[in-house]
């Protein structure tokens, strides 16, 4: 008796050494199976899916769990980093058109502002052309009292005598 219960608790062990290293080994292929599906294109993903759903349904319940759970966090993990990246690229583009729209800004104000200029110049060269045809085409010389209209024999004073 005492050599079948030896030889029952021998067989155990190993048993259970193999499993702990059929576990290891699933493990590792659940590793490289979820990691060809990431990165298979897309017809060749349902192809490596189906293969590891039919693994799966080969599975005792608690290692088809952690498998998929397994996978579950891979996948997740995955489609984080790359909403990381499109929020990146999302932000870059904005920060590029915000930047843009304060470069045309600066540049439609700095054509007004020339526009503005060009204008004024314009204005003052056409009431300086007015003035000119009122007064007989020449400048009335400013010196002198009297020819500029407000010396001190003038017979316009601002007091209204």
């Amino acid at each position: 008796m005492t050599k079948s219960l030896i030889a029952l608790a021998l067989l155990g062990s190993l048993t259970l050494g193999l499993a702990e290293d059929t576990t290891a080994t699933t493990s590792v292929s659940i590793d490289a199976q979820i990691e060809a599906i990431q990165t298979a294109p897309a017809e060749k993903r349902v192809a490596l899916m189906n293969q590891f759903k039919e693994q799966l349904a080969t599975m005792n319940a608690e290692d088809r769990q952690a498998a998929i759970t397994q996978m579950q966090t891979k996948m997740h993990s995955q489609s984080g980093e790359q909403g990381q990246v499109a929020m990146q690229d999302g932000t870059q583009k904005r920060e590029m058109v915000q930047t843009k729209a304060h470069e045309n800004a600066d540049e439609m104000q700095a054509q007004s502002a020339q526009n503005m200029q060009q204008m004024q110049n314009m204005n003052q060269q056409q009431a300086g052309g007015q003035f000119m045809q009122q007064n007989g085409g020449s400048p009335k010389p400013m010196s002198g009292g009297a020819a500029a209209g407000g010396g001190a024999g003038s017979s316009h004073n601002f007091m209204g005598h």
